[in-house]
């Protein structure tokens, strides 16, 4: 158990001792009650599960009825952050209580009264244990009452017709083919909105949905400020200026295996489940002046379920022309929207237009910054839509019979000085599975590129400051590949663990498998008959690529 220091222990005795009795407890706050170092203003638009709410560590005066210390710490915090409060509440305690000792010490809570006796024995103060400490239950109340409950998401009125036009637009998936310089205009003249300004998300890979700017205005500031912002600071201010509705969908995240399942050599391979993406769309709103929230209004909520209803209607009509270029299109459509004052639906008329001039306007803004830009070109458009992306190990004889099948092979001379050994469990590997012509298509284009040289996880952070990894593929002419963002709750998780310490076993060699069989059984359980590529490479340190912390800034495809 770790103690004071004896230096600290001298100049705590030369406080005056008093006869108060102190009460300190730590409970769980709500999760969006922010920590105090999260200076935006910006509600999160994610939901929190239960291990990311904050605590709250209290010690009170309770002979005086006073805070003496407060403190907010994450979940994995241990007990020396009570002590840390302690010692706050004794030599710099909250005005107007002055520092002192008490002299006596109340807590609820067994292992940390005995924790507390062995770190305050040489200071004299008594730690007993007690089931309840009421004052700091009324302190606990009275903080949780202050933060009252969001209101929903969805007004219930409206949530189903939101939901259903919401599920047609994932079905529609207008970023594989829109890019989000490319601006729709929605004209509708109700609920206090003209013209909205439709910017679809995800073309470059990250969080896919619809973006609704209330006005022109907005949407040209809003580029111009995030490509001449330079600091985290300048461009968290400009991401909160946005004006706009959005529906965004939570993009899945890679899908890790632990191991790939043995290759049968006769008969078929043990079918899988089908892995399901499952739509998780995310609405909200953004105003310079009110910052960011995950809930709409009555208002918002029709506006929003009118505007994906006619941008579907469009795209289902245009989607052919739009694949082959974003020229000047116009629609018309009638739909039928909810009455705010009675539950008999208006009717109303939608004209929505592309804009190809204010589309060139915005990409040029891109091209005059990229052209300022010294950073690496990491490419995003190599792997096919849908390619179902693997992290798995396969089994030593499985590598042996993939080094000797009639298929797509690049083998290394390590891999036969190693493979003898059998160390750990096989070889860790990459697969992505995608369908025959696109595996194909795929292997056709990694070739062109010289075969694939290594991989890498390269240290990042994203416009806010948060941690991650990029997943990089180094190709044989030195181009760099993303083949996936890797957060901090990714990095430590068991699967991620394990792939790498085997990759350490096999001194960094590792395999790159690409399959075909994307729909059915075999969907993440290729068979033999699937594996149409095979590649043995190395996995490499971040300082060996040199490229130090990148930042992940795709052009304007923020994570709301």
């Amino acid at each position: 158990m770790t103690t004071l220091n004896r230096s600290t222990i001298r100049r705590l005795k030369k406080l005056k001792q008093s006869s108060a009795v102190w009460e300190g407890d730590r409970r769980a706050l709500p999760a969006k009650i922010r920590q105090p170092q999260d200076s935006s203003n910006i509600i999160p638009l994610h939901g929190h599960d239960e291990e990311s709410k904050p605590h709250c560590i209290l010690w009170v005066d309770g002979s005086m009825g006073m805070v003496r210390s407060m403190d907010v710490v994450d979940l994995s915090v241990g007990q020396e952050a009570f002590v840390r409060a302690l010692l706050q509440a004794i030599e710099h305690p909250q005005s107007p209580a002055q520092p002192s000792l008490p002299q006596k010490i109340l807590v609820c809570d067994r292992e940390l009264q005995f924790y507390l006796r062995g770190v305050l024995q040489d200071l004299g103060i008594s730690v007993e244990y007690v089931e309840h400490l009421p004052l700091i239950d009324e302190i606990f109340s009275h903080i949780l009452e202050s933060f009252t409950a969001n209101p929903p998401v969805v007004p219930e009125r409206f949530e189903a017709a939101l939901h259903k036009q919401s599920e047609q637009l994932w079905q529609n998936a207008p970023w594989n083919t829109l890019w989000d310089h490319q601006v729709i205009s929605i004209k509708l003249d109700r609920w206090d909105l003209d013209t909205l300004y439709a910017i679809v998300m995800g073309k470059i890979g990250l969080e896919q949905g619809v973006i609704f700017y209330r006005s022109e205005e907005s949407l040209v500031k809003f580029r111009q400020r995030i490509v001449s912002g330079n600091s985290e600071d300048e461009i968290e201010e400009t991401f909160l200026h946005q004006d706009c509705l959005f529906n965004l969908f939570e993009t899945p995240e890679l899908e890790m295996e632990d191991d790939m399942p043995p290759f049968p050599f006769r008969g078929k391979i043990r079918a899988l489940p089908a892995a399901n993406s499952p739509m998780k769309p995310i609405y909200g709103a953004l105003h310079p002046l009110e910052g960011g929230r995950p809930y709409l209004y009555d208002e918002e909520a029709i506006a929003l379920t009118v505007a994906l209803e006619v941008l579907n209607k469009f795209w289902e009509q245009y989607h052919k022309r739009l694949n082959s270029s974003f020229g000047k299109l116009s629609g018309t459509y009638t739909v039928y929207a909810p009455n705010l004052e009675s539950d008999v639906e208006e009717t109303i008329k939608v004209v929505v237009k592309t804009m190809p001039e204010l589309a060139d306007e915005l990409h040029q803004l891109v091209e005059e910054d990229d052209d300022d830009d010294d950073s690496p070109l990491i490419n995003e458009d190599l792997w096919p839509d849908n390619a179902l992306i693997h992290m798995m190990t396969i089994p030593w004889e499985q590598v042996d019979f993939l080094r000797n099948t009639d298929i797509y092979c690049q083998n290394s001379d390590a891999i036969p000085a190693i493979a003898p050994t059998k160390k750990g469990e096989g070889l860790p590997g990459l697969m992505i599975q995608t369908s025959r012509p696109k595996a194909l298509e795929l292997i056709e284009q990694i070739n062109s590129f010289g075969g694939i040289q290594s991989l890498c996880f390269n240290p990042a952070e994203d416009i806010f400051g948060n941690t991650c990894q990029l997943g990089l593929m180094v190709m044989g002419n030195g181009d760099l590949h993303l083949f996936g963002e890797f957060d901090k709750p990714t990095l430590n998780t068991e699967h991620h663990k394990r792939w790498k310490q085997r990759a350490k076993n096999t001194k960094g060699n590792i395999c790159v498998i690409i399959a075909m069989g994307i729909t059915g059984a075999s969907r993440g359980n290729p068979a033999p008959h699937h594996i149409l590529g095979y590649y043995e490479i190395k996995l490499i340190d971040d300082k060996e690529l040199g490229l130090g912390k990148l930042r992940a800034e795709p052009a304007f495809d923020f994570e709301f």
